[in-house]
């Protein structure tokens, strides 16, 4: 994907946590500021999205059919 350049100023420990980021990811220092930055643009906190799949789910049931006359009356328009 083409991006656009930008040029960030930052401050001596940021930096260093960033490459220290990238590095632990196998990824260039632009991908990952792209990358975090993206993630701060999920509507979404960490927290919250940890709890996606965490729940058993049971499984779904087929409820038994209705009969037509149990249905209201319709008036076609």
């Amino acid at each position: 994907m083409a991006g656009k350049a930008v040029t960030l100023y930052l401050d001596e420990r940021v930096l260093d946590g960033a490459k220290a980021g990238a590095a632990q990811r196998g990824l260039s220092l632009s991908a990952y500021v792209n990358q975090r930055l993206a993630l701060e643009r999920r509507p979404w906190p960490d927290d919250v999205l940890g709890l996606l799949g965490s729940l058993k789910d049971e499984p779904l049931e087929v409820p038994e059919e209705l009969p037509w006359d149990a249905d209201s009356n319709r008036v076609g328009l």
